[in-house]
C-alpha cells in the first residue's frame, strides 16, 4: 500500500517550511500531487522525492516512522466514576456534579445543565 502524506508531514520529512513547498507547487516548478482529499494535497513518496530533488535536500524518513508508531494509552489514574451521581448547589454561583464518593466531576452554571452532565456520566459508567 502506498503511503500518502499531508503538507505539514512533507515539510518535516524534507526539513523545510510548508510555505516553501507551497511556493514550488503554486509557481509550477514541481507538479501538483495527483491525489486530494477535502481539498488537501496528498503527497506520495514519489512526489516527496521529486520535491527533495528540487529543493536539494535529503528526505529524513525516520521522522515519519517515529511519529506513526502508536502511542501507548495512558491509564487514567485516580479517575474512577462511581455512581450514583448527585447535583449539589454551590452557593449562588452554580451546581457541582459529584459521584458516590463525593468527588467533584463537573461544575455547571445552572441545575438543568448539571443534571444533564450527571445523566451523561451515569450512562458512561453503565
Amino acid at each position: 500500500m502506498t503511503m500518502h502524506y499531508l503538507l505539514g508531514e512533507v515539510a518535516v520529512i524534507l526539513g523545510c517550511r510548508p510555505h516553501q513547498i507551497d511556493y514550488q507547487l503554486k509557481t509550477r516548478q514541481v507538479p501538483e500531487p495527483e491525489k486530494r482529499i477535502a481539498n488537501k494535497r496528498l503527497f506520495s513518496e514519489r512526489d516527496i522525492l521529486r520535491l527533495a530533488r528540487k529543493l536539494r535536500v535529503e528526505p529524513d524518513w525516520s521522522v515519519v516512522e517515529r511519529a506513526s508508531e502508536p502511542a501507548a494509552p495512558d491509564p487514567a489514574e485516580g479517575l474512577a466514576l462511581r455512581p450514583p451521581f448527585e447535583v449539589v448547589r454551590v452557593g449562588e454561583s452554580g451546581c457541582e456534579v459529584r459521584d458516590g464518593d463525593g468527588a467533584v466531576f463537573a461544575w455547571a452554571s445552572d441545575r438543568a445543565k448539571a443534571l444533564i452532565i450527571a445523566g451523561l456520566l451515569e450512562g458512561a459508567v453503565l
